[in-house]
Protein backbone atom coordinates (compact mmCIF):
# COMPACT_ATOMS: atom_id res chain seq x y z
CA UNK A 1 0.00 0.00 0.00
CA UNK A 2 1.31 3.45 -0.85
CA UNK A 3 0.74 6.99 0.30
CA UNK A 4 -0.25 9.25 -2.57
CA UNK A 5 0.91 8.75 -6.14
CA UNK A 6 4.37 10.32 -5.99
CA UNK A 7 6.66 7.69 -7.48
CA UNK A 8 9.53 10.07 -8.26
CA UNK A 9 13.08 8.90 -8.13
CA UNK A 10 15.18 10.51 -5.40
CA UNK A 11 18.65 9.95 -4.04
CA UNK A 12 19.33 7.72 -1.04
CA UNK A 13 19.83 10.60 1.36
CA UNK A 14 16.43 12.07 0.50
CA UNK A 15 14.85 8.61 0.75
CA UNK A 16 16.30 8.11 4.23
CA UNK A 17 14.95 11.41 5.53
CA UNK A 18 11.53 10.77 3.99
CA UNK A 19 11.52 7.36 5.67
CA UNK A 20 12.36 8.88 9.05
CA UNK A 21 9.50 11.37 8.68
CA UNK A 22 7.06 8.56 7.79
CA UNK A 23 8.21 6.63 10.85
CA UNK A 24 7.29 9.58 13.05
CA UNK A 25 10.85 10.56 13.93
CA UNK A 26 10.90 14.19 15.10
CA UNK A 27 14.63 14.74 15.72
CA UNK A 28 17.75 13.42 13.99
CA UNK A 29 21.27 13.54 15.41
CA UNK A 30 24.21 14.02 13.04
CA UNK A 31 27.58 15.69 12.51
CA UNK A 32 28.33 16.62 8.92
CA UNK A 33 31.61 15.64 7.27
CA UNK A 34 33.02 15.04 3.82
CA UNK A 35 30.82 12.58 1.99
CA UNK A 36 27.77 13.57 4.06
CA UNK A 37 26.73 16.65 2.10
CA UNK A 38 23.82 14.85 0.36
CA UNK A 39 22.48 13.76 3.75
CA UNK A 40 22.93 17.26 5.18
CA UNK A 41 21.08 18.68 2.17
CA UNK A 42 18.19 16.28 2.75
CA UNK A 43 17.99 17.17 6.44
CA UNK A 44 18.04 20.85 5.51
CA UNK A 45 15.26 20.41 2.94
CA UNK A 46 13.05 18.76 5.59
CA UNK A 47 13.99 21.06 8.48
CA UNK A 48 10.32 21.95 9.10
CA UNK A 49 9.45 18.26 9.56
CA UNK A 50 12.56 16.94 11.27
CA UNK A 51 14.72 18.88 13.73
CA UNK A 52 18.45 18.51 13.08
CA UNK A 53 20.56 18.19 16.23
CA UNK A 54 24.35 18.32 16.22
CA UNK A 55 27.23 18.40 18.70
CA UNK A 56 30.96 19.06 18.85
CA UNK A 57 31.93 15.38 18.71
CA UNK A 58 30.30 12.01 18.14
CA UNK A 59 30.65 10.85 21.75
CA UNK A 60 28.46 13.71 22.90
CA UNK A 61 26.14 13.29 19.92
CA UNK A 62 25.54 9.60 20.55
CA UNK A 63 24.96 10.08 24.29
CA UNK A 64 22.54 12.93 23.55
CA UNK A 65 20.61 10.64 21.19
CA UNK A 66 20.55 7.83 23.76
CA UNK A 67 19.32 10.24 26.45
CA UNK A 68 16.61 11.40 24.06
CA UNK A 69 15.54 7.80 23.43
CA UNK A 70 15.34 7.05 27.16
CA UNK A 71 13.13 10.06 27.81
CA UNK A 72 11.01 9.51 24.69
CA UNK A 73 10.65 5.76 25.38
CA UNK A 74 11.29 5.17 21.68
CA UNK A 75 14.32 4.74 19.45
CA UNK A 76 16.31 7.80 18.42
CA UNK A 77 18.20 8.08 15.11
CA UNK A 78 21.86 9.08 15.04
CA UNK A 79 24.30 9.10 12.13
CA UNK A 80 28.08 9.35 12.57
CA UNK A 81 30.97 9.62 10.20
CA UNK A 82 33.04 6.63 9.08
CA UNK A 83 35.37 4.72 11.40
CA UNK A 84 36.52 7.64 13.52
CA UNK A 85 32.99 8.87 14.22
CA UNK A 86 31.86 5.34 14.97
CA UNK A 87 34.72 4.89 17.41
CA UNK A 88 33.87 8.14 19.18
CA UNK A 89 30.20 7.20 19.29
CA UNK A 90 30.78 3.73 20.74
CA UNK A 91 30.02 4.88 24.31
CA UNK A 92 26.44 5.49 23.22
CA UNK A 93 26.22 1.88 22.07
CA UNK A 94 27.84 0.37 25.17
CA UNK A 95 25.59 2.31 27.54
CA UNK A 96 22.48 1.74 25.39
CA UNK A 97 23.18 -1.98 25.43
CA UNK A 98 23.72 -2.00 29.18
CA UNK A 99 20.65 0.06 30.08
CA UNK A 100 18.24 -1.24 27.47
CA UNK A 101 17.98 1.93 25.39
CA UNK A 102 16.38 1.66 21.92
CA UNK A 103 18.76 3.38 19.53
CA UNK A 104 19.19 3.33 15.76
CA UNK A 105 22.89 4.09 15.43
CA UNK A 106 24.11 4.49 11.85
CA UNK A 107 27.50 5.05 10.27
CA UNK A 108 28.37 6.45 6.88
CA UNK A 109 31.13 4.20 5.57
CA UNK A 110 33.34 3.72 2.53
CA UNK A 111 31.90 3.73 -0.94
CA UNK A 112 30.98 0.28 -2.24
CA UNK A 113 33.29 0.85 -5.19
CA UNK A 114 36.26 1.24 -2.82
CA UNK A 115 35.42 -1.52 -0.34
CA UNK A 116 38.43 -3.60 0.68
CA UNK A 117 41.00 -1.18 -0.73
CA UNK A 118 41.69 0.71 2.51
CA UNK A 119 40.84 3.97 0.81
CA UNK A 120 39.43 7.18 2.35
CA UNK A 121 38.29 6.77 6.00
CA UNK A 122 38.37 3.00 5.55
CA UNK A 123 37.83 0.08 7.90
CA UNK A 124 39.61 -3.26 7.43
CA UNK A 125 36.36 -5.19 6.95
CA UNK A 126 32.94 -3.80 8.00
CA UNK A 127 32.26 -0.82 10.25
CA UNK A 128 29.44 -2.75 11.96
CA UNK A 129 32.00 -5.21 13.36
CA UNK A 130 33.06 -2.48 15.78
CA UNK A 131 29.73 -2.73 17.57
CA UNK A 132 28.60 -6.32 17.07
CA UNK A 133 28.64 -7.46 20.71
CA UNK A 134 26.66 -4.40 21.88
CA UNK A 135 23.86 -4.46 19.31
CA UNK A 136 20.73 -6.50 18.72
CA UNK A 137 21.19 -6.40 14.94
CA UNK A 138 23.53 -4.84 12.42
CA UNK A 139 23.63 -4.63 8.65
CA UNK A 140 25.05 -2.65 5.74
CA UNK A 141 22.57 -1.07 3.33
CA UNK A 142 23.13 -2.87 -0.02
CA UNK A 143 21.41 -0.29 -2.24
CA UNK A 144 19.42 2.92 -2.00
CA UNK A 145 16.08 1.31 -2.88
CA UNK A 146 16.30 -0.86 0.27
CA UNK A 147 16.82 2.03 2.68
CA UNK A 148 13.15 2.14 3.82
CA UNK A 149 13.11 -1.61 4.46
CA UNK A 150 16.31 -1.63 6.52
CA UNK A 151 15.54 1.53 8.48
CA UNK A 152 12.01 0.45 9.38
CA UNK A 153 13.33 -2.94 10.47
CA UNK A 154 16.01 -1.25 12.57
CA UNK A 155 13.41 0.80 14.45
CA UNK A 156 11.21 -2.27 14.94
CA UNK A 157 14.06 -4.32 16.40
CA UNK A 158 15.30 -1.51 18.65
CA UNK A 159 11.79 -0.78 19.94
CA UNK A 160 10.79 -4.40 20.57
CA UNK A 161 11.53 -5.85 24.01
CA UNK A 162 14.17 -6.33 25.15
CA UNK A 163 15.00 -2.79 24.03
CA UNK A 164 18.49 -2.07 22.75
CA UNK A 165 20.61 -0.52 20.00
CA UNK A 166 21.02 -1.57 16.38
CA UNK A 167 23.73 -0.48 13.95
CA UNK A 168 23.30 0.24 10.26
CA UNK A 169 26.05 1.17 7.80
CA UNK A 170 25.34 3.44 4.81
CA UNK A 171 28.01 3.26 2.09
CA UNK A 172 28.89 6.80 1.10
CA UNK A 173 27.82 6.35 -2.52
CA UNK A 174 24.31 5.25 -1.44
CA UNK A 175 23.53 8.86 -0.52
CA UNK A 176 23.65 9.84 -4.21
CA UNK A 177 22.27 6.63 -5.73
CA UNK A 178 18.82 7.11 -7.25
CA UNK A 179 15.85 5.02 -6.15
CA UNK A 180 12.10 5.11 -6.47
CA UNK A 181 10.18 6.46 -3.49
CA UNK A 182 7.16 4.16 -3.26
CA UNK A 183 6.01 5.68 0.05
CA UNK A 184 5.44 2.45 1.95
CA UNK A 185 3.60 2.92 5.24
CA UNK A 186 5.38 1.59 8.34
CA UNK A 187 4.19 -1.64 9.95
CA UNK A 188 2.30 -1.31 13.23
CA UNK A 189 4.06 -3.49 15.81
CA UNK A 190 2.24 -4.59 18.98
CA UNK A 191 4.62 -6.50 21.25
CA UNK A 192 3.71 -5.86 24.91
CA UNK A 193 3.32 -9.54 25.73
CA UNK A 194 2.21 -11.09 29.01
CA UNK A 195 3.83 -14.23 30.36
CA UNK A 196 2.18 -17.55 29.56
CA UNK A 197 -1.00 -18.23 31.59
CA UNK A 198 0.68 -21.16 33.33
CA UNK A 199 3.54 -18.89 34.45
CA UNK A 200 1.09 -16.25 35.70
CA UNK A 201 -0.83 -18.83 37.74
CA UNK A 202 2.37 -20.36 39.13
CA UNK A 203 3.66 -16.96 40.27
CA UNK A 204 0.28 -16.06 41.78
CA UNK A 205 0.27 -19.41 43.61
CA UNK A 206 3.75 -18.79 45.05
CA UNK A 207 2.76 -15.32 46.21
CA UNK A 208 -0.47 -16.58 47.79
CA UNK A 209 1.46 -19.19 49.74
CA UNK A 210 4.25 -16.87 50.85
CA UNK A 211 4.34 -15.47 54.38
CA UNK A 212 7.19 -12.98 53.95
CA UNK A 213 7.43 -11.92 50.28
CA UNK A 214 9.74 -9.11 49.15
CA UNK A 215 9.60 -7.38 45.78
CA UNK A 216 12.79 -5.98 44.24
CA UNK A 217 11.98 -3.45 41.52
CA UNK A 218 14.55 -3.09 38.76
CA UNK A 219 14.99 -0.56 35.98
CA UNK A 220 12.94 -2.69 33.60
CA UNK A 221 9.79 -1.84 35.58
CA UNK A 222 10.11 1.81 34.54
CA UNK A 223 11.61 1.04 31.15
CA UNK A 224 8.52 -0.91 30.07
CA UNK A 225 5.89 1.31 31.70
CA UNK A 226 5.07 -1.06 34.57
CA UNK A 227 5.49 1.14 37.66
CA UNK A 228 1.74 1.37 38.21
CA UNK A 229 1.39 -2.41 37.86
CA UNK A 230 4.25 -2.99 40.32
CA UNK A 231 2.65 -0.62 42.85
CA UNK A 232 -0.70 -2.38 42.48
CA UNK A 233 0.86 -5.82 43.11
CA UNK A 234 2.88 -4.55 46.08
CA UNK A 235 -0.21 -2.97 47.61
CA UNK A 236 -2.25 -6.15 47.06
CA UNK A 237 0.44 -8.12 48.91
CA UNK A 238 1.29 -5.42 51.47
CA UNK A 239 4.93 -6.43 51.11
CA UNK A 240 8.20 -4.55 51.45
CA UNK A 241 9.66 -3.22 48.19
CA UNK A 242 13.37 -2.69 47.53
CA UNK A 243 15.22 -1.36 44.49
CA UNK A 244 18.30 -2.60 42.70
CA UNK A 245 21.46 -0.95 44.02
CA UNK A 246 22.68 1.22 41.12
CA UNK A 247 19.61 3.02 39.83
CA UNK A 248 19.32 3.68 36.10
CA UNK A 249 15.52 3.91 35.84
CA UNK A 250 13.53 4.08 39.06
CA UNK A 251 11.09 1.16 39.23
CA UNK A 252 9.10 2.20 42.31
CA UNK A 253 8.21 5.55 43.90
CA UNK A 254 10.60 6.30 46.76
CA UNK A 255 7.79 8.12 48.60
CA UNK A 256 5.58 5.03 48.76
CA UNK A 257 5.14 3.77 52.35
CA UNK A 258 6.11 0.22 51.35
CA UNK A 259 9.42 1.30 49.79
CA UNK A 260 12.34 0.57 52.13
CA UNK A 261 15.43 1.39 50.03
CA UNK A 262 18.19 -0.44 48.18
CA UNK A 263 18.62 -4.19 47.95
CA UNK A 264 22.23 -4.35 49.14
CA UNK A 265 21.48 -2.17 52.15
CA UNK A 266 18.68 -4.45 53.38
CA UNK A 267 20.31 -7.85 53.51
CA UNK A 268 18.49 -8.78 56.73
CA UNK A 269 15.13 -8.11 55.05
CA UNK A 270 16.09 -10.37 52.17
CA UNK A 271 17.49 -13.04 54.46
CA UNK A 272 14.20 -13.03 56.40
CA UNK A 273 12.06 -13.39 53.28
CA UNK A 274 10.60 -16.68 52.12
CA UNK A 275 10.02 -15.38 48.56
CA UNK A 276 11.89 -12.71 46.61
CA UNK A 277 10.37 -11.47 43.35
CA UNK A 278 12.99 -9.77 41.18
CA UNK A 279 11.37 -7.57 38.55
CA UNK A 280 13.92 -6.98 35.78
CA UNK A 281 16.71 -6.51 38.32
CA UNK A 282 20.38 -6.02 37.48
CA UNK A 283 22.51 -7.74 40.12
CA UNK A 284 25.68 -6.31 38.60
CA UNK A 285 28.60 -6.96 40.95
CA UNK A 286 31.25 -4.29 41.45
CA UNK A 287 33.73 -6.36 43.43
CA UNK A 288 33.61 -3.78 46.23
CA UNK A 289 30.74 -5.33 48.17
CA UNK A 290 29.68 -8.93 48.68
CA UNK A 291 26.81 -10.22 46.52
CA UNK A 292 23.35 -10.40 48.08
CA UNK A 293 22.56 -13.85 49.46
CA UNK A 294 18.94 -14.87 48.99
CA UNK A 295 19.37 -17.78 51.41
CA UNK A 296 16.52 -20.27 51.46
CA UNK A 297 13.99 -17.89 49.93
CA UNK A 298 12.20 -18.93 46.76
CA UNK A 299 13.52 -16.65 44.05
CA UNK A 300 11.53 -15.56 41.00
CA UNK A 301 12.89 -13.49 38.09
CA UNK A 302 10.53 -11.71 35.69
CA UNK A 303 11.88 -10.11 32.51
CA UNK A 304 11.08 -9.75 28.81
CA UNK A 305 14.77 -10.44 28.19
CA UNK A 306 15.56 -14.17 27.96
CA UNK A 307 19.24 -13.40 28.59
CA UNK A 308 18.45 -11.89 32.00
CA UNK A 309 16.41 -14.78 33.39
CA UNK A 310 19.34 -16.92 34.58
CA UNK A 311 22.35 -14.71 33.84
CA UNK A 312 23.25 -13.50 37.33
CA UNK A 313 21.43 -15.97 39.58
CA UNK A 314 19.72 -19.31 39.05
CA UNK A 315 16.19 -18.57 40.30
CA UNK A 316 13.64 -21.15 41.35
CA UNK A 317 11.23 -19.73 38.77
CA UNK A 318 12.06 -17.71 35.66
CA UNK A 319 9.15 -15.94 33.96
CA UNK A 320 9.52 -14.51 30.46
CA UNK A 321 7.12 -11.66 29.81
CA UNK A 322 6.70 -7.90 29.66
CA UNK A 323 6.30 -6.64 33.22
CA UNK A 324 3.14 -4.51 32.89
CA UNK A 325 0.68 -7.07 31.45
CA UNK A 326 2.28 -9.89 33.43
CA UNK A 327 2.05 -8.09 36.78
CA UNK A 328 -1.51 -7.00 36.03
CA UNK A 329 -2.44 -10.61 35.31
CA UNK A 330 -0.73 -11.86 38.48
CA UNK A 331 -2.48 -9.25 40.62
CA UNK A 332 -5.85 -10.23 39.13
CA UNK A 333 -5.13 -13.90 39.85
CA UNK A 334 -4.04 -13.36 43.46
CA UNK A 335 -7.36 -13.19 45.23
CA UNK A 336 -7.64 -12.03 48.87
CA UNK A 337 -4.37 -11.71 50.83
CA UNK A 338 -5.13 -12.08 54.57
CA UNK A 339 -1.68 -10.92 55.76
CA UNK A 340 -1.73 -7.72 53.70
CA UNK A 341 -2.34 -5.22 56.51
CA UNK A 342 0.27 -6.74 58.84
CA UNK A 343 2.89 -6.79 56.08
CA UNK A 344 2.09 -3.23 55.04
CA UNK A 345 2.57 -2.03 58.63
CA UNK A 346 5.98 -3.74 58.81
CA UNK A 347 6.96 -2.22 55.44
CA UNK A 348 5.87 1.22 56.65
CA UNK A 349 8.19 0.87 59.64
CA UNK A 350 11.11 0.18 57.31
CA UNK A 351 10.11 3.18 55.19
CA UNK A 352 10.03 5.38 58.29
CA UNK A 353 13.46 4.06 59.32
CA UNK A 354 14.76 4.95 55.85
CA UNK A 355 13.40 8.48 56.20
CA UNK A 356 15.01 8.85 59.62
CA UNK A 357 18.34 7.59 58.31
CA UNK A 358 18.16 10.00 55.37
CA UNK A 359 17.48 12.85 57.80
CA UNK A 360 20.65 11.92 59.71
CA UNK A 361 22.68 11.79 56.49
CA UNK A 362 21.24 15.12 55.32
CA UNK A 363 22.33 16.73 58.59
CA UNK A 364 26.01 15.70 58.25
CA UNK A 365 28.07 18.95 58.05
CA UNK A 366 24.84 20.71 57.02
CA UNK A 367 26.02 24.11 58.27
CA UNK A 368 29.72 23.63 57.56
CA UNK A 369 31.70 26.28 55.69
CA UNK A 370 32.23 23.90 52.75
CA UNK A 371 28.95 22.91 51.10
CA UNK A 372 28.03 19.31 51.90
CA UNK A 373 25.85 17.15 49.71
CA UNK A 374 22.93 17.20 52.16
CA UNK A 375 22.75 21.00 52.08
CA UNK A 376 23.21 21.14 48.31
CA UNK A 377 20.32 18.74 47.67
CA UNK A 378 18.11 20.47 50.24
CA UNK A 379 18.54 23.79 48.45
CA UNK A 380 17.94 22.14 45.07
CA UNK A 381 14.76 20.39 46.20
CA UNK A 382 13.41 23.65 47.66
CA UNK A 383 14.12 25.62 44.47
CA UNK A 384 13.11 23.24 41.69
CA UNK A 385 9.55 23.34 40.30
CA UNK A 386 7.22 20.34 40.34
CA UNK A 387 8.02 17.82 37.63
CA UNK A 388 11.72 18.68 37.46
CA UNK A 389 13.73 15.82 35.96
CA UNK A 390 16.91 14.82 37.78
CA UNK A 391 19.82 13.31 35.83
CA UNK A 392 22.09 11.70 38.41
CA UNK A 393 25.75 11.24 37.49
CA UNK A 394 27.92 12.64 40.22
CA UNK A 395 30.00 9.64 41.37
CA UNK A 396 30.37 10.01 45.14
CA UNK A 397 27.14 12.01 45.31
CA UNK A 398 24.96 9.51 43.42
CA UNK A 399 23.49 7.53 46.37
CA UNK A 400 22.58 10.78 48.11
CA UNK A 401 20.76 12.07 45.01
CA UNK A 402 18.84 8.80 44.86
CA UNK A 403 17.91 8.84 48.55
CA UNK A 404 17.67 12.43 49.76
CA UNK A 405 15.43 13.73 46.98
CA UNK A 406 11.93 12.19 47.07
CA UNK A 407 10.63 10.74 43.79
CA UNK A 408 6.86 10.33 43.77
CA UNK A 409 6.99 10.28 39.96
CA UNK A 410 9.57 7.73 38.88
CA UNK A 411 9.66 9.32 35.41
CA UNK A 412 11.55 12.30 36.85
CA UNK A 413 14.75 10.34 37.54
CA UNK A 414 17.46 9.13 35.15
CA UNK A 415 20.71 7.51 36.22
CA UNK A 416 23.23 5.04 34.87
CA UNK A 417 23.66 1.42 35.94
CA UNK A 418 26.81 -0.32 37.13
CA UNK A 419 26.54 -2.45 34.00
CA UNK A 420 26.86 0.69 31.86
CA UNK A 421 29.43 2.45 34.11
CA UNK A 422 30.63 5.27 31.87
CA UNK A 423 32.08 8.60 32.97
CA UNK A 424 30.84 11.49 30.87
CA UNK A 425 27.36 10.06 30.30
CA UNK A 426 25.30 12.53 32.33
CA UNK A 427 25.91 15.88 30.61
CA UNK A 428 25.09 14.84 27.04
CA UNK A 429 22.26 12.54 28.19
CA UNK A 430 20.59 15.42 30.03
CA UNK A 431 20.58 17.47 26.82
CA UNK A 432 18.88 14.64 24.93
CA UNK A 433 16.36 14.22 27.75
CA UNK A 434 15.56 17.95 27.65
CA UNK A 435 15.08 17.77 23.87
CA UNK A 436 12.60 14.92 24.31
CA UNK A 437 10.79 16.55 27.26
CA UNK A 438 10.62 20.27 26.35
CA UNK A 439 7.78 20.91 28.79
CA UNK A 440 9.89 19.89 31.81
CA UNK A 441 13.04 21.29 33.39
CA UNK A 442 16.08 19.04 33.49
CA UNK A 443 18.74 19.29 36.19
CA UNK A 444 21.97 17.38 35.57
CA UNK A 445 23.85 16.76 38.82
CA UNK A 446 27.39 15.97 37.71
CA UNK A 447 30.71 15.35 39.37
CA UNK A 448 33.54 17.60 38.27
CA UNK A 449 35.67 14.66 37.18
CA UNK A 450 32.93 13.00 35.14
CA UNK A 451 31.85 16.32 33.64
CA UNK A 452 35.29 16.83 32.11
CA UNK A 453 34.96 13.64 30.05
CA UNK A 454 32.26 15.27 27.90
CA UNK A 455 32.27 18.91 28.96
CA UNK A 456 31.94 20.32 25.44
CA UNK A 457 28.44 18.79 25.23
CA UNK A 458 27.05 21.83 27.01
CA UNK A 459 27.65 23.87 23.86
CA UNK A 460 24.75 21.98 22.26
CA UNK A 461 22.50 23.22 25.07
CA UNK A 462 23.60 26.77 24.29
CA UNK A 463 23.10 26.27 20.54
CA UNK A 464 19.59 24.90 21.01
CA UNK A 465 18.79 27.27 23.90
CA UNK A 466 17.75 24.30 26.04
CA UNK A 467 16.96 25.16 29.67
CA UNK A 468 19.13 22.43 31.24
CA UNK A 469 20.56 23.34 34.63
CA UNK A 470 24.00 21.75 35.00
CA UNK A 471 24.98 21.49 38.66
CA UNK A 472 28.69 20.62 38.86
CA UNK A 473 29.81 19.32 42.26
CA UNK A 474 33.41 20.52 42.38
CA UNK A 475 35.26 18.61 45.09
CA UNK A 476 38.57 18.98 43.30
CA UNK A 477 38.78 15.81 41.25
CA UNK A 478 37.99 12.11 41.33
CA UNK A 479 37.64 11.99 45.10
CA UNK A 480 35.58 8.80 45.10
CA UNK A 481 38.63 6.88 43.82
CA UNK A 482 40.67 7.80 46.86
CA UNK A 483 37.74 7.17 49.20
CA UNK A 484 37.15 3.70 47.78
CA UNK A 485 40.89 3.04 47.99
CA UNK A 486 40.55 3.64 51.72
CA UNK A 487 37.70 1.13 51.92
CA UNK A 488 39.78 -1.40 50.01
CA UNK A 489 42.77 -0.67 52.27
CA UNK A 490 44.83 0.05 49.16
CA UNK A 491 48.13 1.95 49.32
CA UNK A 492 46.62 4.22 46.67
CA UNK A 493 44.77 6.00 49.46
CA UNK A 494 47.71 8.41 49.65
CA UNK A 495 48.27 8.67 45.90
CA UNK A 496 45.59 11.13 44.79
CA UNK A 497 48.00 13.89 43.83
CA UNK A 498 50.63 11.57 42.35
CA UNK A 499 48.08 9.74 40.17
CA UNK A 500 46.42 12.91 38.92
CA UNK A 501 43.07 12.31 40.60
CA UNK A 502 42.87 15.84 41.98
CA UNK A 503 42.42 18.99 39.91
CA UNK A 504 44.17 21.61 41.99
CA UNK A 505 47.32 22.52 40.11
CA UNK A 506 46.26 24.14 37.90
CA UNK A 507 42.66 24.48 39.12
CA UNK A 508 39.76 24.09 36.68
CA UNK A 509 37.20 26.89 36.48
CA UNK A 510 34.08 25.17 35.19
CA UNK A 511 31.93 28.29 35.42
CA UNK A 512 34.33 30.30 33.26
CA UNK A 513 34.50 27.43 30.76
CA UNK A 514 30.69 27.34 30.53
CA UNK A 515 30.55 31.11 30.03
CA UNK A 516 32.98 30.77 27.13
CA UNK A 517 30.51 28.39 25.47
CA UNK A 518 27.59 30.76 25.80
CA UNK A 519 25.92 29.53 28.98
CA UNK A 520 24.95 31.63 31.95
CA UNK A 521 27.13 30.38 34.80
CA UNK A 522 27.85 30.86 38.48
CA UNK A 523 30.43 29.57 40.93
CA UNK A 524 28.89 29.30 44.40
CA UNK A 525 30.42 28.62 47.80
CA UNK A 526 27.59 29.35 50.26
CA UNK A 527 23.98 28.18 50.65
CA UNK A 528 22.69 31.68 49.89
CA UNK A 529 24.72 31.87 46.68
CA UNK A 530 23.54 28.41 45.67
CA UNK A 531 19.88 29.19 46.31
CA UNK A 532 20.17 32.48 44.43
CA UNK A 533 21.74 30.76 41.43
CA UNK A 534 19.07 28.03 41.42
CA UNK A 535 16.24 30.55 41.67
CA UNK A 536 17.66 32.47 38.73
CA UNK A 537 18.13 29.29 36.69
CA UNK A 538 14.55 28.14 37.17
CA UNK A 539 13.15 31.61 36.49
CA UNK A 540 15.02 32.19 33.22
CA UNK A 541 14.45 28.98 31.19
CA UNK A 542 17.92 29.29 29.69
CA UNK A 543 20.84 26.86 29.91
CA UNK A 544 22.85 27.50 33.04
CA UNK A 545 25.84 25.90 34.75
CA UNK A 546 26.22 26.21 38.52
CA UNK A 547 29.61 25.19 39.84
CA UNK A 548 29.17 24.23 43.49
CA UNK A 549 32.33 24.16 45.56
CA UNK A 550 31.56 20.87 47.27
CA UNK A 551 33.29 19.46 50.37
CA UNK A 552 35.79 16.67 49.54
CA UNK A 553 34.59 14.96 52.72
CA UNK A 554 31.43 13.87 50.91
CA UNK A 555 33.46 11.27 49.02
CA UNK A 556 34.44 9.60 52.27
CA UNK A 557 30.85 9.77 53.47
CA UNK A 558 29.90 8.08 50.19
CA UNK A 559 32.27 5.21 50.88
CA UNK A 560 30.72 4.68 54.29
CA UNK A 561 27.17 4.77 52.91
CA UNK A 562 28.18 2.59 49.98
CA UNK A 563 29.62 -0.18 52.11
CA UNK A 564 27.30 -0.20 55.13
CA UNK A 565 23.90 -1.85 55.50
CA UNK A 566 20.82 -0.05 56.76
CA UNK A 567 19.71 -3.14 58.66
Amino acid sequence: MTEGTDMARVNGAELLVRTLVRLGVRDAFNIVGLGLFPLAEAFYAHRDELRYVTALNETNLGLMAAGYARADRSAAFVNVYHASGTGLGMMALTTAWADGVPLVFTSTTSSRALAGRDQYAAVPRAVTEMSDQFTKWSAEIPSADRIPEFVERAFQIANTAPFGPVHLAFPMDVWLEQAEDVGVRPTEVLADFAAAPAAVERLAQLLRGSERPVIVAGAEVARYGAVGAAVALAEALGCTVLHEDKVADLGFPTTHPQYAGKLGAHRAVVEGADLVLLLGVELTESGLTRPVDFGDATTVVLSPDPLLLTRQIRPDLAVLGAPRPTLEAVTAALGPVPQRETRAAAAAQLHAARDARNDRIRAIRYDADELAIGRILTELEAAMPDGTIIVNHCASGEPFVEDLIPYADTDTFFGISSKASAQGWGGPASIGIQLARPEARVVAILGDGGFMFSSTAIYAAAQQDLPVVFVILNNGGWRDIGALAAVAKSPLVDAEGVMGWTFGDPPIDHAAFAASLGLDSRRVTTPAELRGALDKAFADRRPMLIEVMNSPEDAHEFSRVFTQSED
